[in-house]
């Protein structure tokens, strides 16, 4: 077996190829958020926005996670349109 570094081996895949690797991770790492620890400028940043929020009307929190799902699900969609198009045009080749 051939010793291959992720570094390497990410770098031959093809855009479409390495969004579906990164969204596989992230599903991996979503799997168990305990294992995920944030970095520490996380923390800062959202005591800032405590503290200075953005001007203008908020939305209520259902509505907030319903807008993040509808941008997640959209996203997905192109990503995933992005890799069968990649897919499809390597095995058309």
């Amino acid at each position: 077996m051939s010793d291959i570094s992720i570094e390497n081996l990410l770098e031959t895949l093809s855009p479409g190829e390495k969004v579906a690797a990164m969204n596989y991770l992230w599903r991996l790492l979503a799997a168990d958020p305990s294992v995920v620890i944030a970095p520490d400028w996380h923390g800062e940043v959202i005591g800032q926005r405590l503290l200075e929020p953005l001007p203008g009307p908020r939305l209520p929190l259902e509505a907030a996670f319903d807008e993040i799902r509808q941008r997640v699900n959209s996203s997905r969609t192109e990503s995933q349109n992005n890799e069968f198009g990649t897919m499809q045009t390597a095995t058309t080749k």
